[in-house]
């Protein structure tokens, strides 16, 4: 078993796109180069070298080195991993191969009720296991809450499921439902992002502190609950169980999924006078922070949270966690209309 942090911190993300033919131009703290995930015709792949990590604002791919070696060789997690721990740097005809053409997207008819049939599966499944119903509690995800956001769990028996409804395996394999037969959620806590309660893309965390924690559907990544949000003021979370977790309480809000967001996504949050920032307290989350703020204005507000909290979610088992988040929302406010000169 390899130490995936290990490999993560000894195999700079740099250093390994470099090796795969990548030519990399550096801007500022960043490395920029032409993405081998997509057709792309200028440099859209962004390298974060502090952050160990990297993202296309083209096609959306984004990620560690462990996930470039992934797409990059068609290759699962463990493949991935093993490739790295061997020094088995991608040679440079990959990109020129990854490069020869798009790869066709799904049909998006087709799509549509293959997430549909797994999210209504996995849902269903919720109800007769009380292992993830006791996850969501402990994480202070309720159950009013969960039957809301159509949350579920991945129990084997999907493939059955798709067949049994004559829906398309080979897209289901597309868009990463399926590997070579195996069922990907299997065995994962399941949070679909919904359009006026249809869902329309799925992401997957592990009941256990595992690498992949979180696994997601091969469909263009959402900005979560932004087309459930309603009014001009939104709460923006970095993880899904932060987005949970501010939802639980009553707030509008949505998650970015990540530090890293496409500028034509940041765009779509143009439309509330107030956004309420809440990354995690690290490098990476003051970094997206800076850098949202410098995208939209003067309508960010980044709030922060009690000494010793990592994370939203971490408040969630606090025994007043929503009045402590209340209590920092209004903080944030008030230093910010200070600091600005808006009216109250």
């Amino acid at each position: 078993m390899h130490d995936t942090d290990a490999l993560r911190r000894d195999h700079p993300i740099a250093d390994v796109a470099a090796a795969s033919g990548l030519e990399l131009r550096r801007t500022g703290g960043r490395l920029t180069a032409v993405c081998p995930f997509h057709g792309d015709s200028r440099p859209s792949l962004v390298i974060y070298p502090a952050s160990r990590s990297y993202y296309c604002f083209g096609c959306g791919a984004g990620g560690d080195v462990i996930d470039f070696m992934s797409r990059l060789h068609r290759v699962d997690f463990k493949e991935a991993v093993a490739l790295l721990a061997g020094s088995r740097l991608p040679v440079p005809a990959a990109v020129p191969r990854a490069l020869e053409g798009v790869v066709p997207e799904p049909d998006p008819v087709k799509v549509a009720p293959i997430v549909e049939a797994a999210v209504a599966f996995y849902e269903e499944a919720i109800w007769s296991r009380p292992r993830p119903r006791d996850y969501f509690a402990s994480r202070g995800i309720h159950e009013g809450t969960v039957r809301r956001l159509r949350l579920g769990f991945g129990k084997p028996g999907i493939t059955a499921e798709l067949r049994a409804r004559n829906l398309d395996i080979d897209v289901a394999h597309q868009i990463g439902l399926l590997n070579k037969g195996r069922e990907c959620f299997a065995g994962r806590i399941i949070i679909p992002d919904l359009f006026e309660g249809r869902p329309t893309w799925i992401t997957g965390r592990r009941l256990i502190d595992r690498e992949p924690r979180y696994l997601n559907l091969r469909v263009p990544k959402p900005i979560l609950g932004l087309r459930s949000a309603r009014g001009e003021t939104v709460v923006v979370t970095e993880g899904p169980f932060d987005w949970l977790t501010a939802v639980e309480w009553g707030f509008w809000a949505v998650a970015l999924l990540g530090t890293h967001v496409p500028g034509k996504m940041v765009q779509l949050l143009e439309r509330f006078d107030d956004i309420y920032l809440v990354l995690d307290p690290d490098e990476a989350g003051r970094e997206a922070t800076a850098e949202l703020r410098e995208r939209l204005g003067e309508r960010v507000i980044p709030v922060t949270l009690p000494q010793g909290v990592a994370d939203l979610n971490g408040l969630a088992s606090h025994p007043h966690g929503r009045r402590v988040f209340t209590r920092c929302i209004l903080e944030a406010s008030r230093e910010s209309r200070a600091a600005t000169g808006r009216a109250a």
